[in-house]
């Protein structure tokens, strides 16, 4: 039996070619319907499939928004009409944009207040005896627990000196631009050595314009 060509027009879709007795099955089992279109495999003008009288006998009117039913996909030799409820829908896209934004707010947010919270990161040690300052306006310089220098306070690697003379060059050109006398806190991790503490109070008292060198210590709570 010749082989046709089906083009299901509620579709715009083109299966086969597959057997007459194939498309004979199909429509009788109200699979195609009558406003669908044949042609013989290899021609090129199709016609509607109520005009082959084998087919026409048998072909039921598909009510409206119909769907087929469900068969075997080996029918169309590698193409296949849609399973009833299997059509493609639209899929929902969500613009993720105003979260990312809501997500980086925040982050930045809470970085700051971290910042502010815990101004010196570092375990100094606790104080037995002293009065306390307030930060505004001080210089602070850190040294943590490998003896590398900062200006600020945070020891962070932007504010890391290359060296003491360095760090004593910087300090020193804050001092000057300052209107008033530059008083220093110096916090200094609790593991490190005398010797360069000393050095660095030494040094930091031979500079101009700079107020007293306080050392900065952790209230011990009892």
């Amino acid at each position: 039996m010749a082989r046709m060509e089906l083009k299901v027009v509620s579709l715009g879709r083109v299966y086969g070619p597959v057997p007459m007795e194939t498309l004979i099955r199909l429509a009788t089992e109200g699979r195609i319907s009558a406003e669908d279109l044949v042609r013989p495999a290899g021609a090129t003008d199709w016609q509607p499939l109520t005009q082959i009288p084998a087919l026409a006998a048998v072909v039921r009117v598909r009510p409206a928004g119909g769907a087929y039913a469900d068969f075997d996909e080996d029918e169309f030799a590698g193409s296949t009409l849609p399973r009833a409820g299997k059509r493609p829908e639209d899929e929902t896209e969500i613009d993720m944009t105003p979260m990312i934004d809501c997500t980086f707010l925040l982050l930045i947010f809470f970085m700051l207040t971290n910042a502010l919270a815990n101004p010196v990161p570092m375990e100094v040690p606790h104080a037995i005896h002293g009065r306390g300052v307030t930060l505004e306006g001080q210089q602070l310089v850190l040294i943590d627990a490998d003896g590398n220098y900062y200006l600020g306070n945070t020891p962070v690697k932007e504010n890391q000196a290359d060296s003491l003379d360095a760090l004593l060059q910087e300090v020193g050109r804050n001092a000057a631009a300052n209107e008033k006398t530059l008083d220093v806190i110096v916090y200094a991790h609790k593991k490190t050595r005398y010797l360069k503490l000393r050095e660095l109070i030494e040094r930091l008292g031979a500079l101009d314009g700079l107020g007293p060198v306080m050392i900065g210590v952790e209230e011990k709570l009892n």
